[in-house]
């Protein structure tokens, strides 16, 4: 029940229909990428200077990591880099907030708009920052945050995915308990 009240809460306080708990943070992306129900070898554009726990998601659904270019001021991703390599196969964007720094999410979701594709925020170092008044996690369609030791909000180890897209929101509870129904009552059934 406190894991229930938890995601409950942080969703409200992100102003967000759906928070899906996991037991890392680089679980957290790894539900994130689950809810856009990736293909193998469809690629998803991120930044090269980070934690490898927003990369293996990527891998760990096969997929292929792009890397982009950054913002040299920022250590960012830089959003003409991130249209230059789209390809077919790019399936998502996932920006990563650093440092407590937001992207520059106006760009980066003007690119995304203009290609069809969903945007994925890492926001594991950058809890309840904002970005033109807006928190990370709530700009593009899927907002991941780690809560381990080190972070800003913590649960000694743990993560969180939000999105107020109802497909996504499903799909990402699903994800995170093997396919199980939580309102289902015994024998398990699985989608």
């Amino acid at each position: 029940s406190k894991v229930e009240q938890f995601e409950k809460e942080f969703a409200a306080l992100h102003g967000v229909s759906y928070a899906v708990a996991s037991n890392s943070g680089t679980s957290s992306i790894h539900v994130g990428i689950g809810m856009l129900d990736p293909t193998p070898g469809d690629e998803i554009i991120t930044g090269p200077v980070t934690d490898l726990g927003s990369i293996l998601p990527i891998v760990f659904q096969n997929c292929i990591p792009i890397f982009a270019d950054l913002d040299p001021e920022t250590y960012n991703l830089d959003s003409e880099s991130i249209e230059a390599n789209i390809t077919p196969k790019t399936k998502a964007i996932m920006a990563i907030h650093l440092f407590g720094n937001p992207s520059d999410m106006d760009a980066i979701l003007d690119v995304g708009k203009r290609h069809g594709i969903p945007v994925i925020e890492d926001c594991s170092q950058s809890h309840l920052a904002l970005y033109k008044g807006k928190l990370v996690g709530t700009i593009g369609v899927i907002g991941c945050f780690s809560l381990q030791q080190s972070k800003h909000m913590t649960t000694g180890a743990g993560g969180v995915t939000i999105t107020d897209n109802e497909e996504y929101g499903e799909r990402g509870a699903l994800f995170m308990d093997k396919g199980q129904h939580q309102d289902w009552e015994w024998p398990r059934r699985y989608s």
